[in-house]
C-alpha cells in the first residue's frame, strides 16, 4: 500500500478527522503568524519550485492543508498506474523516480528536499505516471490535491502561478524521462 493509499483508506483517519475540523475553525491567511506545520516543512513550501515567491498569507493556507508522513527505506511513495490524488513535497530524504519496464525498472530521477513527487494529481482523472521509492528514511509534506485545486481556483494568485510553474515541471521532467529512455536501450 503506498503512502496516498494510506491516507485514502483511512490508515490515519483519527489524525485526518481532527485536521479537517481544525481547517474548517481556522482560516490560515488571518492567523497572525502562527504555522500549523513545523518549520523545516514550511522551509521546504517555500524553496519548492512550485510554491517559491508566493507571500505569507499564500503559504500558510497552502500549509493548512499538509499532512507530514515518513517513509522508511524501500517504501512506496507512489505508485506508478494508481489515480493521482496527491502532490508530495520532500521536506528531508531521497527517493527515486522510476518506471516499469518489461525488461525491469528503469531510473527517471532522483526527488530530494523541497522537491515535488506527484505532479500528475493537479490534472483531473490522471493516475500516477510513475513510481516513487524511498532510498533513505523521508519526511514529506503530503496535499491532497482537490483542497489545493479548490484553494488555485478560489485565488487566481496561487493558481496562475502553480499552473505556470507546472508547465516548467512538465518539460524538465519529459526531458529528463526522454533522455533515460535513450541512455537505457
Amino acid at each position: 500500500m503506498t503512502l496516498a493509499n494510506k491516507s485514502a483508506n483511512g490508515g490515519n483517519s483519527g489524525l485526518s478527522s481532527r485536521r479537517e475540523s481544525s481547517r474548517k475553525k481556522a482560516d490560515p491567511a488571518r492567523l497572525s503568524g502562527s504555522w500549523v506545520i513545523p518549520d523545516d516543512t514550511r522551509r521546504a513550501l517555500e524553496q519548492c519550485e512550485l510554491f517559491r515567491d508566493f507571500t505569507k498569507g499564500q503559504l500558510m493556507q497552502i500549509a493548512a492543508l499538509v499532512e507530514e508522513y515518513s517513509l522508511e527505506p524501500e517504501e512506496m511513495l507512489l505508485t506508478e498506474g494508481e489515480p493521482a490524488r496527491h502532490i508530495m513535497v520532500v521536506v528531508e530524504g531521497q527517493a527515486v523516480a522510476q518506471l516499469k519496464l518489461n525488461q525491469g525498472w528503469i531510473s527517471l530521477g532522483l526527488v530530494g528536499p523541497n522537491e515535488i513527487a506527484g505532479w500528475s494529481s493537479l490534472l483531473d482523472g490522471q493516475a500516477y505516471p510513475a513510481s516513487v521509492l524511498a532510498l533513505t528514511p523521508m519526511r514529506v509534506a503530503c496535499i491532497e490535491t482537490t483542497g489545493l485545486t479548490l484553494l488555485m481556483n478560489l485565488d487566481p494568485g496561487i493558481g496562475y502561478p502553480i499552473h505556470r510553474r507546472l508547465s516548467t515541471i512538465f518539460h524538465r521532467q519529459y526531458q529528463a524521462a526522454l533522455q533515460a529512455i535513450k541512455t537505457s536501450v
